[in-house]
């Protein structure tokens, strides 16, 4: 496990492989491959990322599996544990996957919730071209895709947490849903959240430039986490990262940002969570816009955290998960007991 030693060993699973074994993910009829039945590929990614989560709780049920979402065959996992508190939905960020997600899925189950977390398109075990997306709309497609699979199917009331991209699904989501009395989460944090990109007028320059000579450049992995471990276990030992920009993510996420910031506003309380050292999101820009859209929002500034926040240095890592947690459990208060899931 990555954030555990620096001495790793050379993975022995391919994700084209692995992509190949997953079943179809089914909650109801307990489909996917659980624990019990994992091949020794499927458990040799899960040791890698430290996903094996039910060595450290063993009353966990582990499900993982390929659901049809939008255009996209998306992996998924589900970890359920008994009396669950609710279930917390973890969406990942550009560049990221599942794997990366261990150490908030262990805070999630230590704290008495369920945890179910999806690669997205392009990213980790999930189908389509790495790291490229046609339009911000299919992030939006895949997760309405998701929660309409799972519908009284994973114990409520329902959470999500957002890192970066995936923080800026979840306001997209909102934006949308809560108007139409359609939002389905009783609670959502957002962990350094994407609306604009650091330098946007810059980038807006550049692909312009750029869009009718290329497809992609090359990836430069830049100092986004006070955890030095972390930042080498990306540039050199993780197999599921990709290393190049596509054209493509960029005009999508061009078309996508002015629909954000000229939605209306709504009533529905956010926390936010951010680094104030964060070069990679217009942290002070996403923070007006945020303020504007939602009726309430709580605030945690890190003075010394930088993007990635689920990963960033240990003890900025543990501010994350506590606050994290405790809006989640806070979220829990004045219900009489979790919404169980149908035959649960």
């Amino acid at each position: 496990m990555y954030w555990k030693t620096d001495n790793l060993d050379m993975p022995d699973w391919e994700r084209a492989s692995l992509i190949a074994q997953l079943p179809a993910f089914e909650v109801s009829k307990q489909k996917g491959a659980c624990q019990d039945g994992l091949s020794q590929e499927v458990a040799a990614y899960c040791r890698f990322y430290g996903l094996d989560l039910w060595v450290e709780h063993p009353a966990v049920e582990y499900t993982l599996g390929n659901l049809e979402a939008g255009k996209h065959r998306v992996a998924i996992h589900y970890y359920r544990i008994p009396k669950a508190r609710g279930t917390v939905f973890i969406l990942h960020g550009y560049f990221d996957h599942v794997g990366l997600y261990s150490q908030l899925i262990d805070r999630c189950l230590s704290a008495g919730f369920n945890v179910l977390a999806y690669d997205q398109p392009g990213h980790g075990l999930s189908s389509g071209t790495p790291a490229s997306i046609g339009s911000f709309a299919e992030y939006q497609q895949v997760l309405l895709d998701i929660l309409e699979a799972v519908r009284h199917r994973v114990d409520g009331p329902w959470f999500a947490v957002g890192q970066s991209t995936g923080g800026g699904v979840l306001i997209d989501y909102l934006l949308q849903n809560v108007p139409r009395g359609t939002a389905e989460f009783r609670h959502v944090v957002l962990l350094a959240p994407l609306v604009r990109p650091n330098g946007w007028i810059g980038a807006k320059i550049l692909h312009s430039l750029v869009r009718p000579f290329m497809t992609s450049w090359r990836r430069m992995f830049s100092e986004n986490s006070g955890n030095s471990r972390f930042l080498r276990f990306l540039r050199e030992h993780d197999p599921l990262q990709a290393r190049a920009v596509h054209v493509n993510w960029v005009t999508a996420l061009r078309k996508w940002v002015p629909g954000i910031e000229a939605a209306k506003p709504v009533h529905y309380a956010v926390t936010v969570i951010q680094g104030e050292k964060d070069m990679t999101v217009d942290w002070q820009h996403n923070l007006r816009i945020i303020r504007n859209k939602f009726s309430s929002v709580s605030e945690r500034r890190l003075p010394n955290g930088r993007h990635h926040l689920v990963n960033e240095a240990t003890d900025l890592q543990a501010t994350v998960f506590s606050v994290t947690i405790n809006a989640f459990i806070e979220g829990c208060s004045g219900l009489a007991e979790p919404q169980r899931a149908a035959g649960a």
